[in-house]
């Protein structure tokens, strides 16, 4: 079974913004022990992440949600809401393996 596509962006618009929540909450941390150990990669790599995260937030997943609910009369969605989500796919998956790396710098 799955969710039918008003459900379905219910849901994602719940948990999403939580989810970037949670990643700017942690690379902030990150900040703050990049500082503490005095790792200066990993405080790039954390300072970068947050402004990512910042931009999931406040830019990509409000132009995502616009476009969609544009796209609502549409049986299918647009080109435009493909692009800023496959972006946005992307963007998170390179945000999983900077965290990854900036975790492995600190404890090396």
């Amino acid at each position: 079974n799955t969710l039918d596509r008003e459900n379905a962006s219910k849901l994602l618009r719940k948990v999403f913004p939580k989810n970037f929540i949670f990643g700017l909450v942690l690379s902030i941390l990150a900040i703050l022990l990049s500082i503490i150990e005095e790792q200066k990669i990993s405080l790039i790599i954390s300072t970068f992440l947050t402004c990512l995260f910042l931009a999931n937030l406040y830019y990509i997943m409000p132009k995502i949600n616009a476009i969609s609910d544009k796209d609502k009369k549409r049986k299918k969605h647009s080109r435009s809401f493909k692009k800023f989500h496959l972006f946005s796919v992307i963007l998170y998956l390179f945000k999983m393996i900077a965290s990854i790396i900036g975790i492995v710098l600190i404890y090396n």
